[in-house]
């Protein structure tokens, strides 16, 4: 089993986690992907379908922590499946740390492990021959989750995608520039999309990555910064780089009947079958206007430096997608009466909005 992990190291609390039970990781996991397949539909036919391949990494991620908690008791690979159960519902950052580390050593666990038809004929005759097959199952399991491993591109703590060039256009580049973190205090995952102009005067941004920028949008990942402070911030310290828009999409928390829930959430939660409710809400900052500094002379030599003035934060989307049931009762209201978009699930999979 090895030495306890300690928690801290991942902003974590040990308080403020729950460890499941063997039994109920494949529910939970399974009820956790349904919602986030869910959402994607809805991403979809909104033109945010951007969003979904982040989802998709989610999703499979899930897949593998669920193959690998098949193993329970003595047989278990490790430590049994945590989540943080208040206004989060995801499992801990340290279970997707441990999956990483068992993706390092995949290939060679599976050198280890007979190949995959030697395992099959393995069980098969030994139900032929009335011997127990639980040895041949567990090895199969270890196979299908290691083989999964390999092909799976994994949730991480914070990844920065390469800029996307779009056009070059009055001496200025544009692209975009994708990222995605689980941000620490909320345990979310997090997806960021920004607009951004580069002057052409310097090197393409796709050719050499500012270093710089790079440092700037690491810090997103701790929470400790509004996305205006963000935008702002880049905008100050990078004369050559200038966002115009920025959006965040914040998916979660996800509630079930594990979770730890207010009172509101646990009414409505048991006014239906189907205990299971993924919260999501999108923010956006725009720049409104830019102002040139830099003087006659600067100006004279084409050579002021372009700020942009940025709108107040964006942070009135917000979503949640429910049983049908529930959706009929909250209407377009979240549990505190507040105005939320609501989205009922009905038993035929059917989403009403």
């Amino acid at each position: 089993m090895g030495k306890k992990i300690d928690l801290k190291r991942f902003g974590t609390k040990e308080e403020n986690i729950r460890k499941l039970e063997p039994e109920q990781v494949k529910p939970y996991l399974d009820g956790l992907n349904k919602r986030l397949t869910e959402l994607s539909k809805i991403l979809v036919r909104e033109d945010d379908e951007f969003v979904c391949h982040y989802i998709a990494i989610v999703q499979e991620t899930m897949n593998c922590l669920a193959l690998k908690h098949e193993l329970a008791g003595p047989d278990q690979m490790d430590f049994s499946l945590t989540i943080d159960p208040t206004e989060s519902g995801f499992p801990t950052v340290k279970d997707f740390y441990l999956l990483e580390k068992d993706k390092e050593n995949a290939e060679s666990a599976l050198a280890n492990l007979p190949p995959k038809d030697e395992i099959t004929d393995m069980i098969r005759n030994n139900v032929l021959r009335s011997r127990s097959p639980e040895h041949g199952q567990i090895l199969l399991k270890r196979h299908n989750y290691y083989s999964k491993l390999l092909e799976t591109n994994l949730l991480k703590e914070y990844h920065l995608n390469e800029p996307k060039f779009i056009e070059e256009k009055n001496r200025k580049r544009s692209f975009t520039l994708e990222w995605c973190n689980i941000e620490r205090g909320y345990n979310v995952p997090i997806f960021y999309r920004m607009y951004l102009y580069q002057d052409a005067s310097y090197y393409p941004l796709d050719k050499e990555p500012s270093d710089k920028l790079k440092t700037i949008i690491y810090q997103s990942h701790y929470g400790m910064m509004d996305l205006r402070t963000l935008v702002s911030i880049i905008d100050k310290e990078l004369d050559e780089i200038h966002p115009k828009l920025i959006y965040k999409y914040v998916i979660g928390p996800y509630h079930n009947s594990v979770t730890w829930n207010t009172e509101e959430l646990d009414k409505i939660l048991g006014s239906s079958d189907e205990q299971s409710i993924l919260k999501f809400r999108k923010e956006a900052v725009a720049s409104t206007m830019v102002r040139k500094f830099g003087g006659r002379i600067r100006k004279w030599l084409g050579k002021q430096i372009e700020k942009e003035i940025y709108g107040p934060l964006d942070d009135s989307d917000k979503r949640m997608i429910v049983p049908f049931r529930v959706k009929q009762k909250l209407g377009d209201k979240d549990e505190y009466e507040k105005p939320c978009k609501v989205y009922g699930v009905t038993k035929e999979g059917d989403i009403i909005d």
